[in-house]
């Protein structure tokens, strides 16, 4: 995927000995090609980015009210708890990891309504767009797709995380990415 990055200086531009410059418009120099973002590959142009395997119920991940009742019907016949917050967040962690092919992630929450770091109803898309897919997040974990507005949203993005990664781990995978970003 090509990309330019326009910040309140101009547009990035890198040099060819290595330095980097703002220009007033985007040419051949404030222009890359993004491969990969935190290590999921970026599909070429023009191509279909791929689709990820359903959970084990066999659901086909859309982002939808009914892929977050799926995923949510899917974990109760697996015999998950969903009860409080972290309940809450096995679902929403489900639901990201099944659309991560589309750029799904989940959102830095340190403090309130969360578990290990995340905010325990909401998936976010790295340009800082989210949306609450649990009504009642903790409580009755009622399935939605609402967009939401997210303060500062576009750096509280965090990847997807593999639902099978035990929730003390991804607090610690997120602290440590917290902290290497500040």
């Amino acid at each position: 995927m090509r990309v330019t990055i326009k910040t309140a200086h101009g547009y990035l531009s890198l040099q060819p000995d290595g330095r980097l410059e703002f220009r007033d418009s985007a040419g051949a120099w404030e222009t890359f090609d993004l491969t990969s973002l935190d290590g999921v590959p970026v599909p070429p142009p023009g191509t279909t980015p791929p689709t990820q395997p359903p959970p084990s119920g066999g659901i086909t991940p859309t982002p939808t009210k009914e892929y977050v009742q799926a995923v949510k019907d899917d974990l109760i016949a697996q015999g998950k708890d969903l009860s409080g917050p972290c309940g809450a967040f096995e679902i929403t962690k489900t639901v990201a990891w099944g659309l991560r092919g589309s750029g799904y992630g989940l959102l830095d929450k340190p403090q309130g309504n969360m578990c290990s770091g995340y905010a325990v109803d909401i998936v976010m898309q790295p340009d800082g767009r989210g949306w609450d897919v649990l009504l009642d997040g903790g409580g009755a974990n009622d399935p939605a797709w609402n967009l939401t507005e997210i303060e500062d949203g576009i750096n509280r993005y965090r990847p997807a995380i593999d639902p099978a990664t035990p929730t003390t781990a991804a607090s610690f995978s997120a602290e440590v990415k917290h902290k290497a970003k500040h």
